[in-house]
């Protein structure tokens, strides 16, 4: 947040308030939500496939909670893995499957943003005149960029590299820690290998999952267009993506819980490289911030906190 503070000018803040076109926070709240019904739609379809025979309402309201403590929080989708067993484990699930299920979601989203990656860095590389030292360190970064694509790519979707990364972990967390997961992880692998088989046998599943995730980002970066236009910042699609993709890598890499102030700090940089005034794309990123992130997360709080009474109700 300190970056963040340093990119608001005081003097222009209160300005740019005043002068906000207020009622476009209405259509970002509008695709907020279809963007999280995407998501949760999306959650639904996967734990079907992996074998989880609950209601699809139950599993898109699991699936909204998880995806809000996910963006917010982060850290490897750990945090919508919680969610989700604590609010779907029951005697007849098995642990092993929620977390198959779980982190297959979480890394689609992931695979999604990494090959997004080094498009958008090409975008700003050759749309864009950029000085010789960022040009070369763009360059650097989009080859990295390239490489942990296709290694994420091949790492879901091929379970003979997987099964060689889980081995590799579990040999590290034994030397580590003497403690043998290798059983644990072969388990997992076989779990998640099923959940992935089973989508590929469905076409129409995989195509409403295909469905349900692009509609999840499209309707995202149309609430960030919202928010941005509300300060007065209306930027080409391409723009939008590039910055918005570039800033959630550096909100990930910064390690800090949902990337918060990074992301910002990112996010009005890179518009204000491309020619927003900066302190207009900072109060922007904040309104996003909260539209998107803040306001879901709360709502979710409120889900898992009446999900969790019914439970201690019933006794499960």
């Amino acid at each position: 947040m300190v970056v963040l503070a340093a990119l608001l000018d005081r003097r222009q803040v209160l300005p740019a308030l005043r002068q906000a076109e207020w009622r476009l926070l209405l259509p970002a709240l509008l695709c907020t939500a279809l963007s999280y019904a995407g998501s949760s739609a999306g959650f639904a379809i996967i734990n079907r496939a992996f074998g989880l025979a609950l209601p699809a309402s139950r599993l898109a309201l699991v699936g909204f909670v998880n995806m809000a403590a996910n963006n917010l929080i982060t850290l490897g989708g750990a945090a919508g893995y919680s969610v989700s067993v604590v609010l779907l484990k029951n005697p007849e699930t098995r642990h092993r499957t929620i977390l198959a299920a779980s982190l297959f979601n979480s890394w689609l989203y992931f695979i999604f943003g990494t090959s997004l990656l080094p498009l958008s860095l090409l975008y700003l590389l050759l749309r864009h005149r950029l000085t010789p030292g960022v040009q070369t360190g763009l360059w650097v970064v989009t080859a990295g960029a390239l490489v942990l694509a296709i290694l994420v790519n091949l790492a879901v979707f091929r379970p003979g590299v997987r099964g060689r990364l889980l081995a590799f972990l579990a040999r590290l967390l034994m030397r580590l820690f003497r403690r043998d997961l290798a059983g644990t992880f072969a388990r997992f692998n076989d779990a998640f290998s099923q959940g992935v088989t089973a989508l590929r046998a469905a076409p129409g599943r995989v195509a409403a999952l295909g469905l349900a995730l692009v509609g999840d980002w499209a309707f995202c970066l149309a609430a960030l267009w919202f928010a941005l236009a509300a300060l007065g910042i209306r930027l080409s699609p391409g723009v939008l993506v590039s910055g918005f993709i570039v800033s959630i890598a550096a909100g990930a890499a910064s390690m800090i819980p949902g990337g918060l102030g990074i992301q910002e700090g990112s996010l009005a940089g890179i518009y204000a490289l491309l020619g927003a005034p900066i302190t207009h794309a900072a109060l922007g990123a904040v309104l996003f911030r909260a539209v998107y992130y803040l306001l879901p997360f709360a709502i979710g709080l409120i889900i898992y906190w009446r999900a969790l009474r019914i439970r201690a109700r019933h006794g499960s």
